[in-house]
């Protein structure tokens, strides 16, 4: 009995022993496996300094690794120190149970050229030739992995074909416990820190016996030349500057992500972009956005506060094109091709329920939009300064409210008033606009591209009424300019309309040096052939037409002649020179014809007798000329004989001509 006693402790204290020396020689062992047999492992180069393994404790502690690239030589991936605590004899309950995992020192540089990247070739590493059907029947094994710490890691990511380095110089995971195959909830949390700029707070929650998750993300500092490589894709930019904070909670089920709920706040602060030559295209001070629920699935937006502060915008427009066409990188593809990719490539297009979009409350101010146009002979700049808006209550359904207000050049001001429907906008609309004290010498580069006249003077006002009920439009426009006074006409430009500017303000004016225009506009929005600038024209063309017709009349019928009394001066048969009477209506005409240089003046005598027609000719020539009309700008002609009953005297007609 004693000696079988003595058989069975020897043979425990061997098996302890091996035990032991297993335990003993399990770190060195996989040390050497890890640096001698690498790149069979995962296709790569490694190096492990240390290794230590108890099978007691199950505690595992891997020291300073290094893994390289495919040239063996350069640094890929790598940490400082591994610990694993874990319940071995959990195994045989068919559980992973590992107690805690932290992982210190990570370093990763992750490449990417094209669609490739330095990590593809060990993926490749582990592919099969063989396909192999996937075993779809549920495991009955459990994996528990408690406390996991990633601390300080660095991680770098390299697009070579942006040539764009992101960096994250400070990492750090806390995990308190995740469980696959069981139903227990899990946390986790990362802090990581960007090195160009901005700092990541992520913490989640996760139910596993349902799938739900709550995540809370915040983002603070992040710098936006972070994505500037990216932008260039398609814009072509030369800087952008800015950061973004954001406070983010999402919510939902992993299965079902596209219906998740976002809620929380973003604000963008501190923008400036810059087109290629360093002008800037738009810049912000702040924004700031309340979301109180997105739901990208439902294709809800609910938004409590959005606040726009300090927005500069410029929109310029050249021979070659404008701020938005420069800004777009030109295509690389031919538009056949662009045509045919688009037709191969676009989905059918799938039914997706309405836009529901909601604004608490929208307040924008110290805003400056300004419209540069150097296609014409003198550059017109137009900025609107100090543009607020203030609505609430906006939303997709339902009528909404707005007011809004700004300084424009030369101490004018601009001021207007909204309410009506977004979703179905041709059902109801109701909008008031003034604008008030406009300096006209503001808006001479446009007037003298358009007519040829530089404006030097006038104030310009405008109060407009427009509403549309069930498609029908009814549009009150009331212009009012005082005191409006052009140049005379530049012969240097080349005038893209032929009107008579200086001629139609003599007929507009009034004796107080008010011009007061009413222009309804009245149409149904729905008809295809409906276009409200074409009939705004229309209007304006329609109080020119007896200028351009009949400058002369109309003209005198503004400086307070009686209508026709200048279209015809009596003369006498045989009469040699002028009277005092003819000087007098000869005078009116000159002052019409200087009105506008456009004007030509054309007297045809009608005389029974035309013996000293040639001498009368020539005084009202001369006399015409004194009085500052010159002869290209007149046609003094003997016509016809009068006919029977009809009196002699010279018939005056004007038209509107282009002076060489």
């Amino acid at each position: 009995m004693k000696k079988a006693v003595k058989i069975i402790l020897w043979v425990v204290g061997i098996l302890l022993a091996l035990v032991l020396l297993v335990s003993l020689l399990a770190g060195p062992i996989a040390k050497g496996v890890v640096n001698n047999n690498g790149e069979k492992i995962i296709g790569r180069h490694a190096h492990l300094d240390h290794a230590g393994v108890n099978l007691f404790n199950g505690h595992i502690n891997l020291r300073g690794l290094e893994v390289y690239e495919a040239d063996g030589t350069t640094p890929f991936a790598g940490f400082d120190t591994l610990d694993v605590r874990a319940h071995l004899l959990k195994l045989i309950g068919k559980t992973v149970d590992i107690r805690s995992i932290v992982l210190a020192g990570l370093d990763v540089n992750v490449l990417q050229d094209g669609q490739q990247f330095n990590f593809t070739s060990i993926i490749d590493h582990f592919k099969s030739d063989e396909e192999k059907e996937k075993d779809t029947t549920p495991s009955d094994w459990v994996i528990r992995l408690g406390d996991i710490k990633l601390s300080h890691a660095h991680a770098s990511y390299h697009d070579l074909g942006r040539d764009k380095e992101w960096r994250i110089a400070d990492m750090n995971l806390r995990v308190p416990g995740f469980v696959i195959g069981g139903d227990e909830n899990t946390s986790a949390g990362l802090n990581l820190e960007l090195e160009d700029g901005g700092r990541l707070n992520l913490n989640t929650d996760y139910d596993a016996a349902s799938n739900d998750y709550v995540a809370n993300i915040h983002l603070t500092g992040f710098d936006l030349r972070n994505i500037k490589e990216y932008l260039e894709d398609n814009l072509q930019v030369k800087d952008i500057a800015g950061s973004i904070d954001a406070a983010i909670k999402a919510s939902g089920n992993i299965s079902e992500l596209m219906q998740s709920h976002l809620s929380g706040n973003v604000t963008v602060g501190g923008v400036n972009v810059t087109d290629i030559e360093g002008a800037t295209i738009a810049a912000l001070e702040r924004l700031s956005v309340d979301i109180t629920d997105i739901n990208i699935d439902a294709n809800r937006f609910a938004f409590g506060n959005i606040a726009l502060d300090g927005l500069v915008a410029n929109y310029e427009q050249w021979d070659d094109g404008n701020t938005v066409s420069r800004l777009m990188k030109p295509s690389k593809t031919k538009p056949e091709q662009q045509k045919e990719t688009a037709e191969n490539e676009t989905p059918a297009p799938q039914k997706r329920p309405s836009m529901q979009l909601k604004v608490d409350n929208l307040k924008v101010s110290g805003c400056t939009l300004t419209y540069a146009d150097h296609t014409l002979p003198y550059d017109f700049i137009f900025p609107i300064t100090a543009l607020g808006i203030e609505a609430s209550n906006i939303s997709t359904a339902g009528t909404n409210n707005a007011r809004m207000r700004a300084t424009l050049p030369g101490g004018g001001s601009l001021a207007a008033r909204w309410q009506g429907s977004i979703s179905n906008w041709k059902s109801f609309q109701d909008l008031g606009l003034s604008i008030k004290g406009l300096d006209m010498k503001q808006l001479s580069p446009l007037i003298l591209a358009y007519t040829g006249y530089p404006m030097d003077d006038g104030v310009f006002g405008l109060s407009t009424k427009l509403a549309i009920n069930d498609s029908q439009l009814e549009n009150d426009n009331k212009i009012d300019i005082y005191k409006a006074t052009v140049g005379n006409r530049r012969k240097d430009i080349e005038p893209r309309q032929k009107i008579p500017l200086k001629a139609a303000l003599y007929v507009l004016k009034d004796k107080d040096d008010k011009i007061l225009i009413d222009m309804p506009v009245k149409g149904n929005v729905s008809d295809p052939e409906f276009n409200y600038m074409k009939v705004v024209w229309k209007t304006l063309g329609n109080l020119l037409v007896k200028v351009a017709t009949s400058p002369a009349r109309a003209i005198a019928g503004a400086m307070g002649f009686e209508d026709g009394a200048l279209d015809f001066i009596a003369v006498e048969p045989d009469q040699r020179s002028l009277t005092s009477e003819q000087y007098h209506t000869l005078a009116a005409l000159a002052q019409v014809a200087n009105s506008d240089s456009l004007i030509t003046l054309n007297l045809e005598l009608h005389t029974s007798d035309t013996s000293h027609a040639a001498r009368l000719n020539k005084h009202v020539r001369e006399y015409l000329k004194e009085q500052g009309v010159s002869e290209k700008r007149m046609t003094v002609a003997t016509g016809a004989a009068p006919g029977e009953g009809e009196p002699n005297g010279y018939s005056v007609t004007s038209e509107l001509k282009m002076e060489d």
